[in-house]
């Protein structure tokens, strides 16, 4: 859902992936190639194999007819012995071959998936998963990454396709030269074959956006987090309806699509059939004018069929190749703005040990992507070494844009972030974010065991007992372990087996826990971390975060910063920014802001009248 602090996400067009043809397929390959090479070798040598027989089956069934019509008993059992052969390596062939490519479409798609995995992960910003286009193209990456699997299959079915034209055309010939016109009535099948792939790849991108609804409504009907107001609100029926009609629209834009290529496919078909009659008809004639034999009759009815099938077979390699080329295209797309993020950070300047003077804000600026306008307007702030900064506003003010611009989630518009005087896009973000922690309002839900949910906020003491205990501590949840079943090893998330659900405090707390893991911090980020937590204990955790930011001034000089839309609890910060539309309308201490009589003063009163 989208944060209730920020302005609605931008939407955007649909993103072509703009990749060149020959960089595609080398990536897609090389994943494939990556995948499982003994196997890609092996797929090469039985697909071959099979092309051979494939391509001979029709000139030892010549030869027997020729045999029987002959009387030649030896001719007719070598073509019978080399036809049963035929039969039994084929199917033999054929299902070794059908093994080998469902391996090699497992091991490929699991690459595709662990590569895909880890460049979005190892993104420095969030512009992939809040920009719709570049969503748009992960979405359908992931749903078509099992294609990735055919890049090896399909390139030695082309192989075999040049391997049968050969054979077939060599055998074609020795029935008689005209008959080499026949292939010729394929070719608008196979020339179509690159468009009908492209109504596929059409239908993926124009069904991409109700198929993203209705998979969200399909998560709502199901998912236990919505159960309750689902069942509540009697919503099930409204949900359901939604869903069934984002599905039709998904259904109806790839039937509309398919009728499409269908029709062409079936014009292709019938001029084919054209060239196939005529064949047989041409070599009929021949064989009552006694320039054939029947052998010769037989061969070519089933050398036009063989044509028949490698035409739709080299146009089928066509569609799956121009496919997969696609999928890589969108894998290369997505590597390229992964690239382009970390490119974008100069990392040259080394990272401080601890703050001296602290970080500023010179003339900051953020505008999300296909927006008009700017959330953060020309921000200028000096957040002192070691103080306590509160930063308050209405919903929408930009709270959590500033928050995620400090960590380097986001990369400024215009303007600047300094770190002690450093650009903060000359630090390495790596480094950057090991010195940064943070809880956030919307935290996540890491359905492991307690320790391992609290601890991985610092992965080099994941498994420090004693670590993990002492940042719930900080987070003042240190009692909540004694509590569930199995104390700090309790398995969390009803689903698993012996796991336990937690109320929404239990889990924000575990968040604050996890964001308490790291000793060493240069910026602490508490972005409403206690939104679900009643007023009394958010200010009792907030002197408590207080004091560790104090202990962190005298380590480190860190910066903390706190987000609340309480007053009473951020009075105790050494700084109070107020923002108003994504501008900075106020800053100072409590007293001063109170005595300005400004807009933190009101806001201020209204919410302390709300408690008399």
């Amino acid at each position: 859902m989208p944060d209730p602090d920020e302005p609605d996400e931008p939407t955007g067009d649909l993103a072509a992936p703009p990749a060149g043809r020959l960089r595609t397929a080398r990536v897609m390959l090389g994943l494939a190639w990556a995948a499982d090479p003994r196997r890609s070798v092996l797929a090469f040598g039985l697909f071959t194999l099979q092309a051979l027989v494939a391509a001979l089956f029709g000139w030892w069934l010549k030869l027997l007819l020729d045999g029987i019509t002959a009387h030649d008993v030896a001719r007719t059992v070598l073509a019978a012995l080399a036809l049963t052969g035929s039969v039994v390596g084929g199917a033999a062939l054929d299902y070794a071959g059908t093994r080998v490519r469902m391996a090699l479409n497992e091991r490929a798609h699991h690459l595709v998936e662990r590569r895909l995995a880890l460049t979005v992960a190892r993104t420095p910003t969030l512009e992939i998963h809040e920009t719709p286009a570049h969503l748009t193209q992960l979405e359908i990456l992931v749903d078509d990454s099992w294609e990735f699997g055919e890049a090896i299959p399909s390139l030695v079915n082309a192989a075999n396709a040049a391997v049968r034209v050969v054979t077939t055309a060599i055998l074609l010939v020795s029935v008689h030269p005209l008959l080499l016109a026949l292939p010729l009535f394929g070719l608008p099948m196979l020339l179509l074959s690159r468009h009908t792939s492209g109504l596929f790849n059409l239908g993926n991108e124009l069904a991409a956006e109700p198929a993203r609804r209705a998979n969200d409504l399909w998560e709502l009907a199901t998912a236990s987090g919505s159960a309750k107001e689902t069942r509540l609100f009697r919503l099930g029926d409204r949900i359901l309806a939604g869903f069934h009609a984002e599905h039709r629209k998904v259904q109806a834009i790839h039937r509309r699509l398919q009728v499409r290529g269908q029709l062409i496919g079936l014009g292709a078909q019938l001029a084919f059939l054209v060239g196939y009659f005529g064949s047989i008809v041409f070599v009929v004639d021949q064989a009552v004018r006694a320039h054939n034999s029947v052998g010769d009759v037989l061969l070519t009815a089933v050398l036009a069929g063989q044509v028949l099938g490698l035409v739709g077979n080299s146009a089928e390699i066509v569609q799956w190749t121009a496919r997969t080329l696609t999928a890589a295209s969108r894998f290369v797309y997505l590597e390229d703005i992964a690239h382009r993020a970390r490119r974008s950070v100069d990392a040259t300047v080394p990272l401080p040990s601890r703050l001296t003077s602290g970080i500023h804000l010179r003339g900051l600026s953020y505008r999300y992507p296909h927006r008009d306008t700017d959330v953060l307007h020309d921000l200028d702030l000096h957040l002192p070494a070691g103080s306590t900064v509160a930063v308050v506003g209405d919903n929408g003010a930009g709270k959590t844009t500033l928050v995620k611009l400090l960590a380097g989630l986001y990369v400024p518009t215009a303007g600047r972030i300094e770190v002690d005087g450093a650009d903060l896009a000359t630090l390495d973000p790596e480094r950057w974010r090991l010195r940064v922690s943070a809880a956030f309002q919307d935290h996540a839900r890491w359905e492991f065991s307690v320790r391992e949910t609290v601890g991985i906020g610092d992965l080099t003491a994941v498994d420090d007992g004693a670590a993990v205990a002492a940042a719930l501590d900080r987070a003042g949840a240190g009692d909540l372990p004694a509590t569930l079943p199995a104390g700090p090893a309790t398995q969390l998330g009803a689903q698993w087996p012996g796991g336990v659900d937690l109320s929404g405090g239990q889990w924000q707390k575990l968040a604050v826990g996890r964001g308490m893991m790291r000793q060493a911090p240069l910026l602490l980020l508490l972005d409403e971390p206690t939104a679900a937590l009643d007023a009394e204990t958010e200010h009792r955790l907030y002197e408590r975060w207080t004091v560790a930011a104090r202990e962190l001034r005298r380590s480190t000089g860190a910066v903390t910063v706190l987000v609340s839309h309480r007053f009473s609890t951020v009075r105790m910060a050494d700084l109070i920014v107020v923002l108003d539309r994504g501008r900075i309308v106020e800053s100072g201490t409590h007293a001063e802001l109170v005595a300005r009589r400004g807009l933190y003063a009101e806001l201020f009163e209204l919410q302390a009248a709300s408690y008399r």
